[in-house]
């Protein structure tokens, strides 16, 4: 008996013998066992169409003759279906055909012909080739299955390796902006401290001359008549020189922080253009003077016009002028060009300084980026807040260089330039005219402030202004100062110990109502979060320290 094995085995090699007689199913199914395969056996040829439904066939031994469904007919439907179009049949038969039935039949697929009785050695042998051709076809496909997992097992390692290649590349390259990045603020940070200590330090040293001075004055003695207004003077000047240098330092900082948070808000107006570049030139002329540099501004050849925050451009516009200055040996030259290129005015420039190395120009405008740190005075911050005001306006912004000793180029874009009928109008247009300022009248004001220089400070200055001042140094005696005095003005700090700021302004508001005092709040905190914060507990202006006198005596009075 052939080796039993189950029905639904997909490996292809089994046998179907098709024959309307039991007796003849039986003859070859047991000549066929020496072949070591699975014998199917059906009675018509509909029984061999459904087994051949869900199964594959070595080959099939077709009987001619057969009821209801003969062999040529079932081989045709055999042919007609695409699973079994290729399995090899052989017809049997207990009669002589002629040629054209041969033909016939080898046309649908027969491969050979066996006559009745069958003999059992033929039967094998033709029989055992094409078992033998499935088996070799089986082991064919199992062979070029192993082959495919293994590619595809070669392949999906081969792709884990490398994305493991790509992803250490990608760290590695993380890493190293990380690192770099890290280097670059260490630099920063070094700089901030060294741009931070030097004005200090002569406001330090400009103090201490003062000192000396003011004790001779005090208590005359050796060396008191060298000291005069004029030397008094100077020596106030060095310290408020420095001291709007520390100013600028820190507003850099605030404008970067305020730009990168999104907090700025740009003021956009009618500007003429050659209003901004003739206020860059002018706060710029200091530096371009002490290097002894020649400024040569290109006149515009039109009067042209754009709807820009006029501030916000003239800094942009100011820190090119101040870069290019500090990165020009003395007596070099700058070029400041404006010129209209379709609807864009473009700010260019150019200066025969330094230079800047190709590998640093793609990164010049990035943060915590300065070329040869320590060079100048700054802190490195002014291109990139350039960079970013141009952007807020929706421009862009250019640079180039042919290297170390050809100097640079900078060109900033402003779009959207209005026509030049549009500027003609505006800048005939008289403007309206300033309600002359009348003598401030003596006001009272309460000082709330915990720091004991700044206050003593600021309530002799505001004396020597002609006001009435009185001063607390907490929340608590704050809020009871103003209550007990009612004064015009009351200037509260909003880092106060205990009760801050806001609390003192909600108090008092509380008490004496919406207008009952002119709340100013005083305070170092400037970003949007912290005026707005003041605002709502109830505060009317609003100052930042360093306050000079001019910003403070406008805080005193309501915007008219």
């Amino acid at each position: 008996m052939p080796p039993s094995r189950d029905t639904t085995d997909s490996l292809g090699a089994d046998i179907l013998i098709v024959d309307d007689n039991p007796a003849n199913l039986l003859a070859m199914e047991a000549g066929l066992g020496e072949l070591g395969e699975h014998v199917v056996r059906a009675q018509s040829g509909e029984q061999a169409l459904k087994l051949l439904l869900d199964r594959d066939f070595a080959v099939i031994l077709l009987d001619v003759q057969m009821p209801s469904m003969g062999g040529f007919e079932t081989a045709r439907l055999i042919r007609d279906r695409r699973r079994s179009r290729h399995t090899p049949i052989i017809f049997i038969t207990a009669y002589s055909r002629d040629d054209y039935e041969i033909l016939d039949a080898y046309k649908l697929g027969a491969v050979d012909f066996l006559f009745k009785p069958v003999v059992p050695e033929m039967l094998r042998a033709k029989v055992g080739v094409f078992v033998d051709l499935a088996r070799r076809t089986r082991q064919l496909a199992q062979q070029i299955d192993l082959v495919r997992e293994h590619e595809r097992r070669e392949h999906a390692h081969l792709l884990i390796e490398e994305k493991r290649r790509w992803d250490e590349l990608a760290l590695q390259r993380r890493l190293d902006g990380l690192r770099e990045e890290a280097q670059r603020k260490d630099e920063f940070l070094a700089m901030l401290g060294h741009e931070l200590r030097t004005p200090l330090a002569s406001i330090v040293v400009g103090l201490d001359l003062l000192r000396q001075h003011l004790a001779t004055f005090i208590a005359p003695g050796p060396g008191a008549s060298d000291v005069s207004p004029a030397s008094l003077l100077e020596t106030r000047d060095r310290i408020e020189r420095q001291a709007q240098h520390v100013t600028r330092l820190v507003d850099d900082l605030l404008d970067l922080s305020r730009i990168s948070s999104g907090k700025i808000e740009l003021r956009k107006k009618p500007t003429l253009i050659s209003d901004v570049l003739a206020q860059a030139v002018t706060m710029a002329s200091p530096i371009i003077e002490e290097r002894q540099h020649v400024l040569t501004v290109e006149p515009l050849e039109l009067l042209l016009m754009a709807l820009v925050d006029e501030v916000r451009r003239t800094q942009v516009l100011t820190n090119l002028l101040n870069n290019a200055a500090r990165y020009t040996d003395p007596g070099g030259h700058i070029w400041l060009r404006c010129e209209r290129r379709g609807p864009d005015a473009w700010f260019t420039v150019r200066d025969d300084g330094r230079g800047i190395e190709a590998n640093l120009l793609p990164h010049i405008f990035d943060l915590f980026v300065q070329e040869s740190p320590g060079q100048g005075r700054g802190l490195g911050l002014g291109l990139t807040i350039v960079k970013r005001i141009v952007e807020l306006h929706g421009g862009t912004v250019a640079v180039s260089s042919e290297g170390p000793g050809h100097g640079s180029v900078f060109s900033v874009s402003v779009p959207g330039v209005l026509e030049e009928g549009a500027a003609e109008t505006e800048r005939r247009t008289p403007p309206a005219p300033v309600p002359s300022a009348s003598q401030p009248r003596p006001l009272t004001i309460a000082l709330v402030e915990d720091s004991d220089d700044i206050r003593e400070m600021t309530e002799e200055l505001l004396t020597l202004l002609g006001h009435q001042v009185a001063s607390a140094k907490d929340g608590e005696e704050g809020v009871s100062l103003i209550l007990r005095m009612h004064p015009d003005v009351a200037i509260v700090d909003l880092g106060l110990p205990g009760l801050d700021g806001c609390g003192v302004a909600r108090r008092v508001r509380a008490t004496l109502g919406p207008n009952g005092v002119r709340l100013v709040a005083m305070t170092g905190l400037g970003l949007d979060a912290d005026r707005r914060r003041a605002h709502e507990a109830g505060f009317d202006g609003y100052l930042i320290k360093p306050a000079d006198v001019e910003a403070l005596v406008k805080a005193l009075t309501p915007e008219a």
